[in-house]
């Protein structure tokens, strides 16, 4: 009699997991990230995780404060923020990540604003965005754990040197945990993340599962289906 047996694997991030563009750490590509921020409003964050020197990340709200996990929050107003950045690349392609907890972030008015040589400037609104992750929280204050994936496909308008992305809160209460920037030459769409997907090879079956931080395995796929903690 076969065996089946089920191995799980991850495709896709569960919350606080950010996404990894396959063309990261490639020759012409960049990547900044800001995990644990040092400044709360008016005065720029430097990246911590994946460090470049010419990245900040401002919070233009002046009731802002940093929480004790050292996250950016406003209970009285929606957190408004400013990423600037120079780069040497000729940009076609800005993958941005924003991990959030609380409310939501407000995708609609995410910008993307770019000066050319003789002053012109140019305001582009992303070429997509998705929800990459989302879980309930627990705790009195409710509300979603969120991360978001908004991709910029520039072909048809590269560019080199300074350029400046907006993005604020849809309402007060955002918390504000973790940003991620990925820069290349070459464009790549970002795939979206699958809830579940199922792959049998022979006698092996791959089981894809993503959501509210909840795996779990079979070995029938019937029945017998077990919790599988992730850290």
């Amino acid at each position: 009699m076969k065996k089946l047996i089920c191995f799980l694997t991850l495709s896709a991030p569960v919350f606080g997991q950010l996404i990894t563009p396959s063309w990261r750490g490639d020759e012409s590509t960049s990547h900044a990230e800001w995990d644990v921020f040092t400044e709360a409003k008016l005065a720029p964050n430097f990246p911590d995780v994946a460090i470049d020197e010419d990245a900040t990340l401002t919070c233009r709200t002046s009731s802002a404060f940093l929480t004790s996990g050292r996250n950016i929050y406003s209970f009285q107003a929606p957190i408004s923020m400013q990423l600037d950045d120079t780069t040497g690349l000729l940009v076609r392609n800005i993958f941005l990540q924003i991990g959030s907890l609380g409310s939501e972030v407000d995708t609609a008015g995410i910008q993307l604003i770019v000066e050319d040589d003789i002053g012109d400037i140019s305001v582009i609104s992303p070429t997509q965005y998705f929800v990459g992750s989302q879980e309930e929280l627990n705790g009195e204050n409710g509300g979603l754990g969120t991360i978001y994936g908004i991709q910029w496909d520039l072909r048809e308008r590269p560019f080199t040197g300074k350029y400046t992305i907006l993005f604020e809160a849809a309402s007060s209460s955002l918390s504000l945990d973790r940003v991620s920037l990925d820069l290349s030459e070459n464009y790549l769409e970002v795939t979206k993340p699958r809830p579940l997907s199922i792959q049998i090879t022979g006698e092996e079956v791959t089981v894809s599962w993503l959501g509210g931080r909840r795996l779990q395995s079979s070995q029938s796929l019937v029945d017998g289906w077990v919790d599988v903690l992730v850290a």
